[in-house]
């Protein structure tokens, strides 16, 4: 058996190819909402401790893990490859290739940095295109300025963005990726002039927003991503993720 760890829309397509070759498997992803992204896959649905995922390979007789959840998801990501340390199992990383090509980019290590920064920025409109986990931390530097939040229109996002303050007139909820052409209505619309993103590849949408930013001369601040290991190619994790099943069983 599979355990596919989603999080990423690439994580749909293999599910798809699963299904279509009869390949055993299970989908992880974090929270209900994101079962309509999701749909017809077998889930598995919660965030897991690493005892729980623990539990969860065994109970459902694991032989391979393909993590393909977020780039960003550094937690699911560490415990899943302790997990198969553990126990046995061969893991298997997807990771999106990286974009660079605004050389107006600022870069930053992690959140803390870029909060450091955005307290003593000098700024309007500042558009956030991070999700909705740190929000809260945003919030918190954002002073009188206006801070304008990019999010899925799940029930989740929209209530972390509630319990955070954020006023309904500075919440976008769509579903991404989004193109060069609506980026820059938005960034325009809103007076961003600086647009807060992560470097989430091409199916994210990274190369994109640059282009927006560049279009508008809008500096882009990047969170940098922690160096990992994986693969960056679809067809090639799917290769060796069902050499690995036809091993083991």
């Amino acid at each position: 058996m599979i355990w596919l760890i989603g999080g990423t829309s690439e994580a749909g397509i293999l599910a798809k190819r699963f299904e279509k070759n009869g390949n055993a498997y299970i989908m992880s992803i974090a929270t209900e909402d994101g079962k309509e992204f999701f749909q017809d896959c077998k889930l598995k649905i919660g965030r897991m401790t690493k005892e729980e995922m623990l539990e969860f390979c065994k109970t459902e007789k694991i032989t391979t893990i393909a993590d393909l959840s977020h780039p960003y998801a550094l937690v699911v990501s560490q415990l899943a490859y302790e997990t198969s340390n553990e126990l046995n199992i061969k893991y298997f990383r997807f990771l999106r290739s990286e974009i660079t090509e605004n050389k107006n980019t600022l870069h930053f290590k992690n959140i803390e940095e870029v909060c450091t920064f955005l307290k003593i920025l000098k700024t309007e409109c500042v558009f956030f295109t991070t999700g909705s986990k740190n929000i809260p931390d945003f919030e918190k530097v954002r002073l009188n300025r206006r801070f304008v939040y990019r999010i899925l229109p799940t029930a989740e996002s929209i209530e972390k963005c509630k319990n955070a303050g954020v006023a309904a007139k500075d919440i976008i909820a769509i579903v991404g990726p989004v193109s060069e052409k609506l980026n820059t209505a938005m960034f325009r619309e809103y007076g961003a002039e600086y647009v807060v993103l992560k470097n989430s590849g091409e199916e994210g949408g990274t190369k994109e927003k640059l282009e927006a930013c560049s279009k508008l001369n809008i500096v882009p601040i990047m969170i940098d991503r922690e160096e990992q290991n994986g693969i960056d190619s679809l067809d090639e994790i799917e290769k060796e993720i069902l050499k690995n099943e036809y091993t083991a069983n």
